[in-house]
């Protein structure tokens, strides 16, 4: 027992952020697959933390230049005497909030997405798929988008968790509507192949060059062709969600390399 003896006292002098891997040289044979697995859950813990440490320092950096914008024209409509000018700055004031507000919304969608224990459930999601769709046809129509949804015949059952399903189609939709311009289209659709099921919503906006697909979904990443305002979290929730349902996001070019089409891919059950 002394090399147990003596892996005892390692680990108990270990200070708490040290989340090295057990040396196995010198365990003995039987007990080596149990040091193994602790190595396994111990990277595992490792990769979580300096993932929560990295979406801290990039949350608080995303967060430092929109507060500093809000004081700026917070002190500009303060000196302003004009009634018209003054107007001019509370409008600016309330949009940098709305945006502050939703990026701060997303942040913390993708916080509980990662962190939240998800209990999987076989159903049809076709009805999900359209209550979503319906609930942003409004959002649609005042930006002068065709949005429509085209189901599959039979239904498409998946194991999902429904309530973080509908957050990743809910950005998506956001997405498609938000950066296609006036009279475009936004189409939901659903299909299957031998072994995955799959929702796509493909958009006719400007897209992203092709050498930028890889990162798409990745957090804080914006396409070069992107001008209107945002926080790049979008995609991240939804590749998350993806992942954590045991699937994965696709994003590719629309047809012609005209928009954007991006697919929740799930393994069937």
């Amino acid at each position: 027992l002394r090399p147990l003896e003596r892996l005892r006292g390692e680990l108990q002098a270990r200070a708490v952020q040290d989340l090295r891997p057990i040396d196995t040289a010198g365990i003995p044979a039987d007990v080596r697959p149990l040091v193994e697995a602790i190595n396994f859950h111990v990277e595992r813990s490792r990769q979580h933390m300096e993932a929560r440490q990295r979406f801290v320092d990039d949350a608080s950096h995303q967060l430092r230049t929109p507060l500093t914008t809000l004081a700026t024209q917070v002190g500009f409509a303060l000196r302003e005497v004009d009634p018209a000018q003054q107007r001019e700055a509370m409008t600016a004031i309330k949009a940098q909030l709305d945006e502050t507000v939703r990026q701060t919304n997303q942040m913390l969608s993708l916080a509980r997405v990662d962190s939240a224990s998800v209990a999987l459930e076989t159903l049809d999601v076709t009805p999900l798929t359209e209550q979503v769709t319906r609930e942003w046809w409004s959002e649609a129509r005042a930006h002068g988008i065709d949005l429509g949804l085209e189901p599959i015949d039979g239904g498409l059952s998946l194991s999902v968790h429904p309530g973080l399903l509908k957050e990743a189609l809910s950005n998506l939709l956001h997405n498609a509507i938000r950066y296609t311009p006036a009279g475009g289209q936004v189409t939901v659709k659903l299909g299957r192949s031998e072994q995955h099921g799959w929702i796509a919503v493909s958009d006719t906006g400007p897209g992203m060059p092709p050498e930028e697909l890889a990162r798409a979904g990745d957090r804080f990443f914006r396409g070069s062709q992107v001008v209107q305002p945002g926080s790049g979290l979008g995609l991240a929730i939804v590749r998350s969600v993806s992942e954590r349902m045991g699937g994965q996001l696709a994003i590719c070019c629309g047809p012609q390399g005209s928009g954007l089409v991006a697919t929740i891919r799930l393994p069937l059950p």
